[in-house]
């Protein structure tokens, strides 16, 4: 990872740790939207370590956003969403958005992006983050349910049970195969070049490109079978690499 972490960063060498830099460069307050927030928590960081005066954070779990929505700070707010709908915020509220881990799941990503565009101000940036094809892109465990689906049941009811499989990939809630759009079927991997595409097509102009590891994937298959600690390895990894995610900070034109 090419981006420096300051001391003030409560993330570290990770996708929101580039998420905290972007915005603490912008140098001023604003207001943030997050698509794809999941619980959250990173949001309420953001807003706890004061590179966002406030914030909203979307996302098409409405369990989760339900269970969590009680837990954020006054200034941030959650909100569930329908990721085929219209974000329901007039044009140019935010001055800042980011969407992390989130476009390689679903299949309406032009649509989102255009959203996106739509909601924040001229000349607001986007920070988006997304696996980065490279060498080790063929061990993503992500790919591994649609690779070997008879393998995948058997060990996931295993590993957890039958009721918990039949929840997350049978009756596919949210449109999601497990977190991966039903009508996607696959977790993508991007090169600079496709996504510097996609964004100047939905009116984005890329400013800066990063990234974070090598090795995540390889150590990511052995951990999904045997019980070994990485995280001192997966850190070190994070913070000398920069092929296994791809980081992205785009301005609106």
């Amino acid at each position: 990872m090419k981006t420096r972490i300051s001391e003030g960063n409560p993330f570290g060498y990770n996708r929101y740790g580039f998420l905290w830099e972007a915005l603490n460069m912008i140098g001023f307050p604003k207001v943030h939207l997050d698509y794809g927030c999941y619980d959250g928590k990173v949001i309420n960081k953001l807003n706890e370590t004061g590179v966002i005066s406030k914030g909203i954070g979307v996302d098409i779990n409405n369990d989760i956003i339900a269970e969590h929505s009680k837990d954020m700070c006054n200034d941030i707010k959650l909100q569930a969403i329908n990721a085929n709908e219209r974000l329901p915020f007039d044009c140019n509220t935010f001055d800042s958005a980011s969407i992390l881990d989130v476009i390689e799941h679903v299949q309406n990503q032009e649509f989102i992006l255009k959203e996106l565009r739509r909601v924040i101000k001229p000349n607001a940036i986007l920070i988006m983050t997304v696996p980065k094809k490279h060498l080790f892109s063929f061990l993503d465990m992500g790919n591994f349910k649609f690779r070997f689906p008879k393998i995948h049941r058997m060990y996931y009811i295993k590993k957890h049970s039958l009721e918990k499989y039949n929840q997350r990939y049978t009756k596919c809630k949210n449109g999601l195969f497990g977190d991966i759009d039903n009508t996607k079927m696959w977790h993508q991997h991007f090169s600079c070049k496709e996504i510097e595409t996609i964004l100047k097509k939905c009116g984005f102009e890329t400013i800066l490109f990063d990234g974070m590891g090598l090795f995540h994937r390889p150590l990511g298959l052995i951990n999904y079978f045997l019980p070994i600690k990485f995280g001192k390895i997966f850190e070190l990894d994070s913070k000398i690499f920069n092929s296994a995610n791809l980081f992205c900070i785009a301005k609106k034109i």
